[in-house]
């Protein structure tokens, strides 16, 4: 998603950069030109940090994990559809359509055809994304920890308690990776499952 966002977002930036120039903003101007641009840089880049926002804070928040194979199908139809909905209307934008038309000419039917086919599919992919979400609290995939992660984010117990007592029923873990993470049990109580940073030599006995 980061690397679909830096293309898009970029992609959107260069077709900025066309419609900056005088002789052809008085072309282009109210075209549907100026509507995927837009689309590319304003609704691409607001969706794709919506859905990163939703993968990165879903598992602190519910201590469940996303489908990472889901994910990665979600991320190419999404993108796929993004594209075949937005990248033919700068050809129209370039053919002097403008913004606003009530009947197509006949010749625009078939690039038409594409945008709508890709509308659909984009709308399908955040379907599908909603899916992923009820797929994750229906499995149960209970999220163990941050491999490898020393941020902040990564110190609070997932998911977040609902009282401050953090070390309920500790017990000693002798692993190399960094952060301790805590999860909750049936009976509203919660284990320490925890990686411990070596460096800190920290220990918690039960």
């Amino acid at each position: 998603w980061v690397v679909s966002f830096i293309v898009l977002f970029t992609f959107g930036g260069v077709t900025g950069i066309v419609l900056s120039a005088c002789v052809l903003d008085n072309i282009l101007h109210d075209t549907w030109f100026v509507v995927a641009h837009f689309h590319y840089v304003m609704s691409l880049g607001s969706y794709i940090s919506i859905i990163v926002m939703f993968i990165w804070w879903w598992p602190l928040i519910t201590g469940l994990s996303l489908n990472k194979c889901l994910l990665q199908c979600q991320c190419i139809i999404s993108n796929v559809g993004f594209n075949l909905c937005f990248f033919p209307m700068h050809y129209f934008g370039l053919c002097g359509l403008p913004r606003r038309v009530c009947i197509y000419e006949y010749s625009y039917n078939w690039i038409n055809v594409v945008c709508t086919v890709g509308s659909f599919i984009s709308a399908f992919s955040g379907c599908f994304f909603v899916f992923i979400l009820w797929e994750s609290i229906v499995s149960k995939n209970e999220v163990l920890g941050s491999y490898n992660s020393s941020g902040l984010v990564d110190c609070l117990m997932s998911p977040v308690a609902c009282h401050n007592d953090y070390f309920c029923y500790p017990y000693s873990v002798d692993y190399t990776y960094g952060v301790y993470y805590m999860r909750w049990v049936d009976d509203c109580t919660y284990a320490f499952v925890g990686w411990l940073v070596s460096v800190y030599n920290v220990d918690f006995v039960s």
